[in-house]
């Protein structure tokens, strides 16, 4: 795996929209927010563009995403938000570029492809997280703030990762380099040159505004994929306002009693990464250590040299 930089206070930023159109007053306040931090942001020529329902031509967000890569000023690229239109961008990337020029790149949500793109095409350490407007733009965020300036500034407390929140569901301890994401981004990456690899992984999975039987769709989808096979591990988000479509619509533990009842990897749910009010990020391609008595995630290292 390629490792990118640190950031250090004054460095700045990129700031893309790969996938929907951002909304210019969220975005000013989750600019102030980094600004705050001690970045300085730098937006990309068309991250304000609209094309039907997404952030711009697949030539003006690549366009951008290019030219902040090669760009050596440029010291890391953060994602305004998530949306739709992420897979419209990966057949036009180049990653030759981004290899020569491997950098910090944050994203969730929809971005969860590009991530796979990143990670597994690239073998760039990438990372799960906040977005400018789509996170920080809404959300207050205290714990989610500290972590993420510390781990993207390579200080250790932010490669330990704990939530008294998170709850049990198959206990035990385990240890591998993390992968994942949003579900649905997962289930569409199936078929395609960027399909997630799970193997002696520790898997990511989270979603929001899901009724259950599509969670439970999805995740039977990854089984019988495969996708569960030789897995280490699971961590699930928050799965924010996922809920029975239903009264008698069942519970998302039953689900995962259906899919689980037979693994011997541990299971972690409720964890704050992905659409919740915290998020804290993670650096994929990263080994790490998954506890669920201690219901902590730690990292080999914050994922930067």
């Amino acid at each position: 795996m390629k490792y990118p930089k640190r950031l250090k206070q004054g460095d700045k930023i990129g700031i893309a929209a790969p996938a929907g159109p951002v909304d210019k007053k969220i975005l000013k306040k989750g600019l102030g927010i980094l600004k705050k931090m001690g970045f300085s942001p730098v937006l990309g020529k068309h991250v304000l563009a609209q094309d039907r329902y997404m952030a711009g031509t697949v030539e003006q967000r690549i366009e951008d995403l290019h030219g902040f890569f090669r760009d050596p000023q440029i010291k890391a690229i953060f994602c305004a938000r998530g949306g739709y239109g992420t897979s419209h961008i990966l057949p036009s990337l180049d990653s030759s570029i981004i290899r020569k020029n491997p950098k910090i790149f944050v994203g969730s949500s929809d971005i969860t492809l590009l991530i796979l793109f990143l990670v597994q095409q690239c073998s760039l350490v990438t990372f799960h997280g906040p977005m400018v407007a789509g996170n920080f733009g809404n959300y207050p965020m205290p714990k989610s703030k500290i972590q993420f300036s510390e781990i993207l500034s390579g200080k250790k407390a932010g490669k330990r990762l704990t939530a008294n929140e998170a709850h049990v569901f198959k206990s035990g301890t385990a240890e591998g380099r993390v992968i994942g994401g949003c579900l649905t981004l997962l289930c569409r990456s199936l078929g395609t040159p960027w399909e997630i690899k799970t193997r002696n992984k520790i898997l990511l999975l989270e979603d929001v505004n899901e009724p259950l039987y599509k969670i439970d769709g999805m995740l039977w989808h990854l089984k019988q994929a495969g996708k569960f096979k030789g897995v280490r591990g699971i961590i699930f988000g928050e799965m924010v306002n996922c809920l029975p479509s239903k009264k008698s619509g069942g519970s998302f533990n039953e689900i995962l009693n259906d899919i689980f009842s037979g693994s011997s990897f541990p299971v972690l749910t409720n964890f704050p990464s992905g659409h919740g009010r915290e998020m804290l990020t993670i650096p994929m391609g990263v080994e790490a250590s998954l506890d669920t008595n201690l219901k902590a995630l730690e990292f080999e290292n914050c994922g930067v040299l």
